[in-house]
C-alpha cells in the first residue's frame, strides 16, 4: 500500500492507514495478479492483503472483478488476468474449492470438464497440453 491520504495516524512507533475503498481494493489486487505475473491463489492474495482487508471483502471485490471479465478464475483455482488464461499452466492443487462465480467458471472450463471427467483430469489435460506446446516451439 502507498503512503499517501490514506494515513489516518502516525507516530514514531506505528502507522495507522485507511482500509481502502472497494474501487482502490480492485486496483490493487489487479495490482498484485500484474506485479507476480502469473495468476496468484487465495492464500498469495490473503496473505499480501491481511491486515488490510477481511476475506468476506476480498472475496466480493474478487466476484465483482471476475463478473466484468477483468480477473479471469483459472482451473486450478488461482486468479489471473484476462488472456493469462492462454499461456498458464494449472498447478496441480491438493484441493480445489468451489468457484467463486460458477456461471463464469462453467462459460470458461466446463466444455473441458465435460470432456475430461472432472476439474482433476482437466487439470492434468491442460498441464500436458501447455507442456506439449512449449516444447514444440521453435527457439
Amino acid at each position: 500500500m502507498s503512503r499517501n491520504s490514506s494515513v489516518v495516524y502516525e507516530d514514531s512507533d506505528i502507522i495507522v492507514f485507511r482500509a481502502p475503498r472497494d474501487e482502490e481494493l480492485e486496483r490493487i489486487v489487479k495490482d498484485i495478479i500484474s506485479r507476480r505475473g502469473k495468476p496468484v491463489s487465495w492464500k498469495e492474495l490473503r496473505r499480501e492483503l491481511s491486515g488490510v482487508v477481511g476475506e468476506d471483502r476480498l472475496r466480493r471485490v474478487l466476484i465483482r472483478l471476475i463478473e466484468r471479465d477483468e480477473v479471469v478464475e483459472m482451473l486450478d483455482g488461482t486468479f489471473g488476468l484476462k488472456g493469462m488464461e492462454e499461456a498458464y499452466i494449472p498447478v496441480r492443487a491438493k484441493k480445489r474449492v468451489r468457484p467463486l462465480v460458477p456461471s463464469k467458471f462453467r462459460k470458461r472450463w466446463g466444455h473441458l470438464v465435460e470432456a475430461t471427467g472432472s476439474i482433476s483430469a482437466a487439470i492434468q489435460y491442460l498441464i500436458s497440453m501447455k507442456l506439449r506446446e512449449r516444447r514444440a516451439k521453435p527457439r
